[in-house]
């Protein structure tokens, strides 16, 4: 019989929850806990998106921020050390440097960077990488980094000015190589939201195929386009997301590079299946402003309100208040969430916990 090597599995699968054990347990106890009324469940999230700036020296045409960047930019370097130090301490697994704006323009970037790595707290980046490699930065910043994805979100030069509002296509292909020359090398990837603006197929795959060929890419993740409905692709017949297009994409994958369309299907779910969100504390999102939000899908919606502000108090202090357990009762009610969830990755997970909590055979294998 002729071996085949399983499928890399996508970054952001559900079967990582098992890398999490105390966490899921703990979330699912929350869920099955009988006396005493709903309380969720007490740990740290597994991981944090941290903002450091609203600032971003791109204007894309699908961008789900825009909104925040009327707020202003109010971490300061004693408020982020302290953040960071209690994260780790609360046993917060990961940090994620990413937008509302670009995070490589804020100059608390560096510092953030100094201080999680000084603590060993592991570190993602999401970058328009357009400025990755300025004069003053020193790119030994990226080598602590366990992954790097780059939102690339375009195949040439001509879609990326159309879709972001200035050039810089080919400049950013350089940065992804030079990321992927580094030595330590993190998890290197490129993004790709796919609109009806940059869904020509033969692009796609040749931006698929550079990426691949550069060594040291490790994927590109392609994912729908949200809060955009204008924006939304629907594929003609034979065209990019028909099976025989997507089938021709995915022929590109090798054990080292991964083509992820995974999201095309499982990110665009909205009111989360109709199912409650269990998922809600795997994450949370810290804000340029020092907001703290317990999802950063509902943080767009003006009756969803933040859990407190790291200028007031610490993070501790905010998770485990009392907007935090009356929001978490909030989004443990499946009709709450059918009615209120857009597109989300997270429903995901919140499958795979319902489908877990609907077994009644739980002690066996």
């Amino acid at each position: 019989m002729k071996k085949t090597a399983a499928a890399p599995l996508s970054e952001n699968a559900p079967e990582k929850l098992l890398l999490f054990p105390d966490k899921l347990k703990a979330i699912l106890e929350s869920r099955l806990r009988k006396e005493g009324g709903f309380r969720p469940d007490p740990r740290f999230p597994i991981s944090v998106e941290l903002s450091l700036t609203h600032l971003c020296d791109l204007d894309c045409v699908y961008c789900s921020d825009r909104r925040v960047r009327r707020s202003p930019d109010l971490l300061t370097p004693a408020v982020l050390k302290k953040l960071i130090g209690d994260l780790k301490e609360g046993g917060v697994r990961g940090l994620v440097i990413e937008g509302g704006g670009e995070p490589t323009l804020s100059p608390l970037f560096p510092e953030a960077v100094e201080t999680a790595s000084g603590l060993s707290l592991p570190l993602g980046l999401i970058t328009n990488g357009l400025k990755l490699f300025a004069a003053d930065r020193d790119a030994s910043l990226y080598r602590r980094f366990q992954w790097i994805r780059v939102s690339l979100d375009a195949a040439s030069e001509e879609s990326f000015h159309r879709l972001k509002g200035r050039k810089g296509f080919h400049r950013t292909l350089e940065n992804i190589a030079r990321l992927a020359r580094l030595e330590p090398r993190p998890v290197v990837g490129a993004g790709y939201v796919l609109t009806r603006l940059n869904s020509d197929p033969e692009e796609l795959l040749r931006l698929a195929q550079t990426l691949r060929e550069m060594g040291g890419v490790s994927y590109l993740a392609v994912r729908p386009v949200v809060d955009h409905p204008d924006l939304s692709y629907r594929p003609p017949e034979g065209a990019l997301g028909a099976e025989e297009s997507l089938a021709r994409l995915k022929s590109l994958e090798t054990p080292d590079f991964l083509v992820d369309l995974a999201p095309l299907s499982l990110n665009k779910v909205r009111g989360n299946l109709g199912l409650p969100c269990l998922a809600h504390s795997l994450a949370a999102v810290v804000g340029a402003d020092g907001l703290v939000w317990i999802c950063g899908r509902l943080n767009a919606q003006d009756d969803f309100r933040p859990l407190g502000s790291l200028l007031e108090e610490s993070f501790g202090e905010i998770w485990e208040g009392g907007k935090r357990r009356e929001q978490a009762a909030l989004l443990s009610s499946a009709a709450y969430c059918r009615k209120n969830c857009p597109d989300c990755r997270m429903t995901k997970f919140n499958l795979l916990l319902s489908r877990v909590l609907a077994l009644r055979t739980p002690d066996f294998i």
